[in-house]
């Protein structure tokens, strides 16, 4: 498998065969996609339930969850065929707890693209409380080629 540079800032050009290759850098991605996720939270997602605390309050890890569902859908339909994308980094602040019955609502805004790096900005609430605040990386890689080095 052959890669090659295909812009100043690191996208690559992944070559399947000599005659076919795909690009991993997307046109249609531009600054300003916006995704959405709404969870409520329930016994199955809270701290206790994910060992993660001792109390019935969303966790860490399902507020993380719905976060990065919402950078999925602002970049759904806007990812060339056999792209997909990778969780690289999450910076996240948990700021409130959110008890069984709640339900959040989280926002990812896609902020800045560095090559293959997507850079999103997220905030999760529930009414008009900040739950959560943060940045989260994703990466844009070959679909093929990641499941092949498993």
């Amino acid at each position: 498998m052959y890669r090659a540079p295909c812009s100043p800032v690191g996208c690559s050009v992944v070559s399947l065969e000599p005659t076919k290759t795909r690009s991993v850098c997307d046109v249609a991605l531009e600054l300003g996609l916006r995704g959405e996720a709404t969870m409520a939270v329930t016994a199955e997602n809270t701290a206790l339930a994910h060992g993660s605390g001792d109390v019935d309050v969303l966790s860490t890890p399902a507020l993380l969850q719905l976060m990065q569902q919402a950078t999925m859908s602002a970049i759904a339909g806007h990812l060339a065929e056999g792209v997909i994308t990778a969780g690289l980094r999450v910076n996240v602040d948990h700021l409130h707890g959110s008890p069984i019955g709640a339900t959040l609502h989280a926002v990812a805004t896609l902020v800045r693209i560095e090559g293959r790096r997507l850079v999103f900005e997220v905030e999760a609430t529930s009414e008009d409380v900040i739950v959560g605040l943060g940045r989260i990386v994703r990466v844009r890689i070959d679909r093929e080629q990641f499941l092949s080095r498993l």
